[in-house]
């Protein structure tokens, strides 16, 4: 072992892969996208922390050949072919390449995401992301056990990480007794390199960096037109049309 000059560390850091979010601001916010190196937590608003993740792991196709998956744990049962399909087309990608290479376990329950992050993923190869929608969104109560349960899982995360270095990046709800924490207490913020609070107010989208190792707090917004276009509903549309 031996020491290191801090310049040095921070130019291997500046030549980690980056991911683009496809959120102008919140790549903006961290510097230009997601440093491979760091574990994300987004919390706030289940919508766009969702669209966040599916956007992520789209985008990471874009420069990219398709050696490597992206395993998508859901616990908000959030995951949309549809969403995916129609982002791969504005990217002229294949859908039908993109969709092949997710990976996707849905959970129901607590002890299903716990069951999934601790013994499931660590068994998963050639991964380059793993994302996990809603990690303690099933969270059933703050009682002792349920901590330790998450910390069950964020140890399987931990072995994953040693086992293929994945891009990690976590959502969360709110706690519903705070503004500013997410639900799961202190091991989930401790766990995180990165925390990033997004909330929708009425107005605006706000982005706020809660925490990172080597920049500062921030915040910034993303204004909402007065007159927002109309989206048109997927409900009707047909995954034939975009694969």
């Amino acid at each position: 072992m031996e020491f290191n000059s801090g310049f040095n560390v921070f130019e291997k850091r500046g030549c980690q892969m980056l991911y683009e979010s496809g959120d102008e601001i919140l790549d903006e916010l961290l510097a230009g996208g997601f440093h491979h190196e760091l574990i994300y937590l987004l919390y706030g608003d289940k919508r766009i922390i969702t669209d966040i993740l599916l956007n992520t792991a789209v985008y990471s196709f874009k420069d990219e050949n398709f050696e490597k998956k992206v395993a998508f744990v859901d616990g908000n049962n959030r995951f949309n072919p549809y969403y995916i399909s129609k982002l791969a087309v504005r990217l002229n990608l294949s859908p039908t390449r993109v969709l092949e290479h997710f990976v996707i376990a849905r959970a129901f329950t607590f002890e299903q995401m716990v069951e999934l992050l601790e013994h499931k993923i660590k068994k998963l190869e050639n991964l380059k992301i793993i994302l996990i929608s809603g990690i303690t969104s099933l969270w059933p109560d703050y009682e002792k056990p349920t901590f330790e349960e998450l910390l069950k899982a964020i140890h399987g995360i931990k072995k994953t990480i040693l086992r293929s270095n994945p891009l990690i990046i976590m959502t969360a709800p709110l706690n519903e007794y705070s503004k500013i924490k997410p639900k799961g207490g202190k091991y989930l913020q401790h766990f995180g390199s990165v925390l990033i609070l997004i909330t929708d107010e009425e107005r605006y989208i706000e982005y706020k960096l809660v925490q990172h190792p080597s920049m500062p707090e921030n915040i910034l917004k993303k204004w909402k037109p007065r007159d927002p276009k109309k989206k048109i509903p997927l409900k009707n549309t047909t995954l034939d049309e975009w694969i």
